[in-house]
């Protein structure tokens, strides 16, 4: 059940429902997991609340978008490479810079992932 958190200026939030997406399709992509596993967190900032290098590694930034995602150990390279791709692939075909994306997985050993189950009536 990996899930995403995203911090990104606050410019962009007409754009969340088409960022979301792009997040969602790259995860499912790359992960090979099922599209309603759609757990996300957007944080919102003003400008001068995010720092960055406009040009590490080898990058043209003009803005930046953090996109962090959390998941169990037992993804291969492969699948995290692919998953960053799709989600690089998604942002390009909204337009948004290659450059102003970052991605980090977070790997979590022992997580205990829990979602109350419903109950019925």
């Amino acid at each position: 059940m990996p899930h995403a958190r995203i911090d990104l200026h606050r410019v962009h939030a007409p754009r969340l429902p088409e960022f979301s997406q792009a997040i969602l399709q790259g995860m499912v992509e790359g992960f090979d997991m099922p599209a309603d596993d759609f757990f996300q967190k957007f944080t919102l900032h003003d400008e001068g609340e995010l720092f960055y290098s406009p040009t590490f590694p080898s990058q043209q930034r003009t803005d930046i978008i953090f996109i962090e995602l959390t998941a169990g150990v037992g993804y291969t390279d492969e699948q995290k490479q692919a998953a960053f791709a799709a989600i690089a692939d998604g942002f390009a075909a909204l337009g948004v810079k290659r450059d102003n994306i970052l991605c980090v997985i977070l790997e979590v050993h022992g997580a205990a992932w829990y979602a109350a189950e419903s109950t019925p009536a």
